[in-house]
């Protein structure tokens, strides 16, 4: 049987681990100057180095050459521990012996001399899996630990270690790697090994790995095992990443609220073989990219929304029905804001985003700035709101989105109305201003709507409004003022 990838590759010394120099350059010169700790934390995400470097620091505290190059990696103690069969460096996995009595073992056996090497060291993967009995059982060999004896204690969730311990340990923070350093380790591996590789098709297994160094080989690997290459059409195949033609079209559809084209683009998901999953993620990852570069609102509502759909579709079971159902809800109301505030479109439309990456650029188009009024003229009212935007007046901007502009009846001022109290206090506060941008930039003063009366009971016809009169008589309402306004008396006794 073969030995994997990520075992046959890994690093034997300091100069072959990839990143985490901070923690590098610590260790080595605490070697140096002879200043070991009793007891070290490693903490990080998987696969980024925290066991290989504590057996690489073993193997410096044990190496038995003579020369200043430590570890040698040819001595007798540094092969031991390369085997896992050195007496004097034990590991053991705190998820699977996480009692008291595992604990208790090693607290006994830290009393006793080292026999093979100058220290007796204790690696422990995942300790923060250890029970509170477990833990305390520990705290007072951490303090004082017999001479010569070194704990190092890996982690990938330090949150859950308990301030007593950490307060007993030297900590290190091991960072996720970039992309760049884990495709020069996997060029490095496929370089060793003969195999046929693409740049593009490196850089999308390490992107897929998500800085782990060892989730990046096994990739890699897995990838090797299914087409025999590593080009960047093999590694799509393999890894489920969908061709940017169908993020984008996806992407059209969504932000047009389009629902034939969200079914359609559904079933290619499943006749492809692609997970739903994979879709959002992928599209999101797109969004969010284009995001980050404009600061576009509406792409933020884009991965809002996109984002919501994925958490939906985690725990679903029929997730072809929720993912065609919550695609074409949340469209709809990225459609919906979009036509009332015009904040889609406008102040952070996708309108020219590039939703496909490196080569693709293709846009997502989204319709037009709409104010909500059906008679209106979308001239002065769009070069308003064009001038308040780009002039940095956000709030009137943000305002006037908010609200229905019209004409009035002699096409000489704009009349505004919202639905929304505070919205029509805030105008009316501004309206002094408002009125004189608009009067500067489109030669047309604003006004404020001042009728407020309900819309529909002036929709009824004869029948229907005799009807409602008589039932407000029964029920005693008298009608005030406008009409549909009425007003409630109570008799007291």
């Amino acid at each position: 049987m073969s030995e994997v990838l990520y075992r046959k590759y890994r690093p034997k010394n300091f100069s072959e681990l990839v990143g985490q120099d901070q923690v590098k350059e610590v260790l080595i010169k605490s070697f140096e100057k002879s200043s070991i700790s009793h007891a070290y934390i490693f903490s990080g995400s998987r696969g980024t180095g925290k066991t290989t470097t504590a057996r690489i620091f073993a193997k410096m505290l044990n190496c038995l050459s003579e020369s200043n190059e430590k570890p040698c990696g040819i001595c007798q103690s540094c092969r031991a521990i390369d085997t896992s069969s050195h007496l004097d460096v034990v590991e053991l996995d705190a998820a699977s012996y996480r009692g008291i009595d595992e604990i208790r073992k090693i607290r006994d056996s830290a009393a006793y001399r080292p026999v093979m090497g100058r220290y007796k060291i204790y690696i422990i993967d995942e300790f923060h899996m250890l029970t509170r009995e477990a833990f305390n059982a520990l705290l007072k060999t951490l303090e004082e630990p017999p001479e010569r004896v070194v704990f190092i204690l890996a982690t990938t969730n330090i949150e859950k270690v308990p301030e007593t311990i950490l307060s007993r340990c030297q900590v290190f923070t091991f960072k996720t790697l970039s992309e760049e350093e884990i495709v020069i380790y996997l060029e490095r591996i496929a370089t060793s090994e003969s195999f046929s590789f693409s740049e593009d098709g490196l850089t999308r297994i390490a992107r897929a790995a998500r800085g782990g160094m060892r989730d990046a080989v096994n990739l890699m690997e897995r990838v090797l095992a299914f087409t025999g290459s590593l080009d960047d059409q093999s590694v799509r195949l393999t890894l489920g990443i969908l061709p940017n033609e169908l993020i984008t079209s996806f992407l059209e559809a969504f932000s047009g609220a389009d629902p034939n084209r969200l079914l359609k683009v559904s079933k290619e998901v499943l006749d492809e073989g692609f997970s739903y999953e994979s879709l959002l993620e992928q599209s999101i990852e797109f969004v969010k990219e284009e995001y980050v570069k404009d600061m576009r609102l509406g792409a933020l509502q884009m991965i809002s929304g996109l984002w919501e759909i994925l958490k939906e579709m985690k725990y679903a079971e029929d997730k072809k029905a929720v993912f065609e159902v919550m695609t074409i809800l949340k469209s709809s109301e990225l459609a919906g804001i979009n036509k009332t505030t015009g904040v889609v479109s406008k102040k952070g439309g996708l309108e020219g985003t590039a939703v496909a990456k490196n080569d693709v650029q293709t846009k997502v188009e989204v319709p037009p700035l709409s104010t909500g009024g059906d008679d209106i003229s979308r001239g002065p009212v769009e070069k308003l709101l064009d001038h308040l935007y780009e002039k940095d007046f956000t709030l009137l901007w943000v305002l006037l989105g908010l609200s229905r502009i019209t004409l009035s009846e002699d096409g000489g001022s704009l009349i505004v109305d919202s639905d929304e109290d505070f919205v029509s206090h805030l105008i009316e506060e501004k309206l002094d201003m408002i009125n004189s941008i608009s009067t500067e930039v489109v030669g047309k003063s604003v006004s404020l709507s001042r009728d407020k009366s309900p819309k529909a009971f002036e929709k009824l016809d004869k029948d229907q409004r005799a009807y409602v009169k008589n039932f407000m008589d029964v029920l005693g309402l008298n009608v005030n003022g406008a009409p549909g306004e009425f007003k409630i008396e109570i008799e007291e006794d």
